[in-house]
């Protein structure tokens, strides 16, 4: 609560929705502020105390339960990431980057994985290895 409130009066005049603090994704956030009843506009010197105890409450103890997956691309935990036309597809290595490998979630795959994101990695990871390796030799 300190590091809430010490934010708080260091920028008194913000808006405590487009300030996510503590690397909150911005999306959790704006949640967590509507379950603690803070408005859209509403500033960090606007909250009252009540709204602080209940946006610490959603910070640290809110449960959430989770009921099967919603639909395609909203189950993806990771979007974006390295572009593939900057990877060799051959070797994983970095075109702008000699001897730099990439492999699995760094780079920007995105799909119906289905457990393939698995695969993914696997196959991307032996293949930035072995060229890794070569490229040593």
């Amino acid at each position: 609560m300190e590091h809430l409130m010490a934010y708080a009066t260091s920028h008194p005049a913000r808006k405590v929705i487009n300030y996510p603090l503590f690397e909150v994704p911005g999306r959790l956030w704006e949640y967590l502020c509507n379950r603690s009843e803070i408005e859209l506009n509403q500033t960090f010197n606007g909250l009252s105390k009540k709204q602080y105890n209940k946006l610490v409450q959603n910070l640290f103890c809110h449960i959430l339960n989770i009921d099967g997956k919603t639909t395609f691309k909203e189950e993806f935990v990771t979007a974006g990431g390295i572009a593939l036309q900057e990877v060799n597809p051959n070797t994983m290595e970095s075109m702008y980057h000699p001897n730099l490998y990439f492999a699995g979630e760094i780079l920007n795959i995105d799909g119906i994985t289905g457990g393939f994101n698995f695969q993914g990695a696997w196959s991307t990871g032996y293949l930035a290895g072995i060229s890794s390796v070569n490229s040593s030799i």
